[in-house]
């Protein structure tokens, strides 16, 4: 590939900082405690975190049969940006749609929607990586990219938290423009429109400016033949070298990273009271660190190989988790904060480097379809989990210290499979593709 402009790049990196603020206020904090709000009290299974990580286990299943599929169907095309745009467009527009849901029934399968489309459109814009970082560094320009995702956090958290907390001051300010916006128990629900008009505008580029080349002939493609193509690839897993064990690795690694993240602001809030505003805070600071973490692990990455920066930040991950599990006090978690942090920005920098690394390039989009399958596998299994510990041992303190401890574990397991993923760098054409069931075939050939 030629070297990737320097407009590429930021476009690339641009859509990162946009689909962060998704996560932020729909995946970690202002859907979550708008769920709270509305459940109120309840036993384990309406509280509102047997609620939402009930949803998010569905949405994850939902993934776990489309995204391979999803990312077979742009391989058969050579075309990503295309589904990308689409994908967007749909997370945005049911982002949006959560202001009008109402009730919590149906603000949950909009939820469930909006997660699916934001995690599709992952697919496609994490196989863009090899072209908008050719000639650059995969782990430099990955790095940039999680970097300007985590100040688009910052910035999220900043706006959005003044909008849900001055809702009424802005209904007043902005007259009849301003009937959006709620008062009350229901404020949180203010952070919805905003985050998709935001979502929006900073994906724009990277729809109009991100290279999409061919690496192999585009052919016509049917569900058939992608489903088709991805049952042939699981089947012959065990022949693409080190991609089984690393796919094994992310199911663990992201279930503990992933619940963890998805649980932060109920954990606060359950374990020690603590206030949205606090819980605001918490976030921030620990976002800071993983804006530091992604620029760092990213050059490291680069440096040292995506293999050995992985465990890495796998190791801080782990200190993290324990320090959150036995925190005595709120003070604790802001120690925890800089781990996580730190240790969120490098695992989404360095995960996607060591997949392209292992992968046929001609295969890209469907192993990314696997990586996304694997992260969704864990997000099924991950919020599952915490279900059933929190009705187990109570959905109060006790049973969420008992489920975010039992992530660290999880965790070690994750290190553990890493270890035996063979070191591999991008740009020499990877074990996998040297091993895999079509590089053989050529090899009978000659």
């Amino acid at each position: 590939m030629p070297v990737a402009s320097r407009t590429a790049v930021w476009a690339w990196v641009l859509y990162d900082f946009a689909n962060t603020m998704f996560a932020v206020t729909v995946l970690s904090l202002f859907f979550p405690l708008w769920v709270e709000e509305s459940v109120g009290g309840g036993g384990a299974f309406i509280s509102a975190p047997g609620l939402v990580n009930a949803a998010t286990a569905v949405s994850a299943l939902l993934v776990v049969f489309s995204a391979p599929v999803l990312g077979a169907v742009a391989d058969f095309r050579q075309r990503r940006v295309p589904y990308l745009v689409a994908m967007t467009l749909a997370a945005v527009a049911l982002t949006a749609a959560l202001d009008l849901a109402g009730g919590v029934v149906a603000g949950l399968a909009v939820f469930v929607a909006a997660d699916l489309a934001y995690q599709s459109a992952l697919v496609f814009y994490n196989a863009l990586l090899p072209a908008v970082s050719a000639g650059r560094g995969e782990g430099r320009v990955s790095g940039y990219g999680t970097a300007a995702g985590y100040v688009g956090t910052i910035l999220a958290l900043l706006i959005l938290t003044y909008i849900v907390q001055n809702g009424e001051a802005l209904r007043s300010f902005l007259g009849p423009l301003g009937g959006w916006l709620e008062t009350g128990d229901d404020a949180n629900s203010n952070a919805f429109v905003p985050t998709a008009v935001l979502y929006l505008v900073f994906s724009l580029p990277a729809f109009f400016l991100v290279p999409d080349p061919a690496v192999r002939a585009r052919r016509p493609v049917s569900l058939g033949l992608a489903y088709g193509d991805v049952y042939r690839t699981l089947k012959n897993l065990g022949g693409y070298a080190g991609v089984g064990t690393f796919i094994l690795a992310t199911v663990l690694y992201t279930d503990a990273a992933n619940t963890a993240i998805a649980n932060m602001a109920l954990y606060g809030r359950v374990v020690f009271g603590m206030s949205t505003g606090q819980v605001t805070n918490l976030l921030l600071f620990s976002t800071v660190f993983a804006v530091v973490g992604s620029a760092v692990f990213g050059f490291l990455c680069d440096r040292s190989g995506p293999k050995r920066t992985l465990l890495a930040v796998l190791a801080v991950w782990l200190v993290a988790l324990v320090l959150a599990a036995g925190a005595v006090g709120p003070w604790m978690l802001f120690v925890a904060g800089p781990f996580v942090g730190v240790a969120l920005g490098g695992m989404w920098t360095v995960g996607r480097v060591m997949l392209v690394a292992l992968s046929p390039p001609e295969k890209l989009g469907e192993f990314f379809g696997l990586f996304s399958l694997a992260g969704k596998v864990s997000a099924v299994f991950g919020p599952a989990l915490t279900t059933v510990l929190l009705f187990a041992f109570g959905g109060g303190p006790i049973g969420y210290r008992i489920s975010i401890g039992s992530l660290a574990v999880i965790m070690a397991a994750g290190i553990f499979f890493m270890l035996r993923v063979p070191d591999a760098r991008p740009g020499d054409r990877g074990p996998a593709a040297l091993d895999s069931p079509a590089a053989r075939a050529e090899d009978v050939g000659r």
